[in-house]
């Protein structure tokens, strides 16, 4: 809601993006309205600059109006900055709009720093990775699949013609089997293994600082935006809110190892995950064996 009767510059120019959208789509607003369950007289209040839609409206309009890319970005872009510097994005990364924001962000940022001091970044999850920590919260397959998959398509950002500056903050405590599969921790270590010739990954002691997850983007415009996932809700800083933790940041690059020494630290972590997954194996063949045998193990 507007705390003015006369619109802004910033409000008319949301508005007109909203209205070209619309009429470039072939879209009329009660056929746009059906389509995102908003009345057709607020959707024309929107388009006039007379009321401001929240980021998850203003999402909801462009995902069912087709509008992607840069374009996409850039009316999200105006949305953010009028709905004031900090505000929350209801749901999960399974709902569309919560995921377009992220990815809309980690697109235009000139550089991007990540803290994780309880599990691998998202950037960096495998598969199956990405799979069992999400999996938990979430029941539909298709949905989970579409989230690992959305998941694998963020780390455009880490390689190739769309690599953006990053350097990724991994806590010690994720590098614990608190999942329970010495498997996937193996193919998750391996995994950052591989990559850390190209990706800054460095560790950190998990209490190193008292901010949970976050993911900083420095944006193009030399805006700063801070991002916190939750499993229900995404909660999002930008301008003096989240310049404090520029200063978080200066301390976890203080307190994380090397470069040389985390890769160091993964390849052991890696070897004691390796050792776990063969004691096992060899475990489950003496079982098998006494079991084909008729032996008793506890005999």
């Amino acid at each position: 809601m507007r705390d003015s009767d006369t619109p802004t510059p910033q409000e008319r120019a949301l508005g007109r993006e909203l209205r070209n959208a619309r009429i470039e789509a072939s879209f009329g607003l009660r056929e746009l309205g059906r389509w995102v369950g908003v009345e057709p007289a607020l959707l024309s209040s929107w388009e006039l600059g007379e009321e401001v839609p929240t980021l998850e409206d203003v999402a909801g309009v462009l995902g069912a109006l087709g509008v992607v890319g840069e374009k996409k970005t850039r009316i999200m872009e105006l949305a953010r900055d009028l709905a004031g510097t900090s505000w929350i994005m209801p749901g999960s990364q399974a709902n569309t709009a919560h995921y377009a924001l992220v990815a809309g962000h980690e697109r235009n940022a000139e550089s991007v720093t990540v803290w994780a001091p309880l599990e691998i970044p998202e950037l960096l999850q495998t598969p199956d990775y990405a799979r069992l920590v999400f999996g938990p919260s979430l029941w539909d397959s298709e949905i989970l699949e579409q989230v690992v998959e959305n998941r694998l398509n963020r780390k455009r950002i880490l390689f190739g013609a769309e690599a953006v500056e990053t350097q990724l903050f991994i806590g010690t405590e994720a590098l614990r089997n608190d999942l329970g599969d010495a498997e996937l921790m193996l193919r998750q270590l391996r995994y950052l293994i591989e990559i850390a010739a190209t990706v800054n990954i460095r560790l950190a002691p998990s209490e190193a600082v008292t901010a949970g997850a976050f993911s900083w983007y420095r944006q193009r415009d030399t805006t700063d935006v801070v991002y916190f996932p939750h499993e229900r809700a995404g909660v999002f800083l930008s301008g003096r809110e989240a310049a404090p933790y520029v200063g978080t940041i200066e301390r976890l690059a203080e307190s994380a190892l090397s470069l040389e020494d985390s890769l160091d630290c993964l390849s052991a972590a890696a070897d004691r995950f390796e050792e776990e997954v063969k004691a096992q194996r060899q475990a489950n063949e003496a079982g098998l064996t006494n079991l084909l045998t008729g032996e008793d193990p506890a005999g």
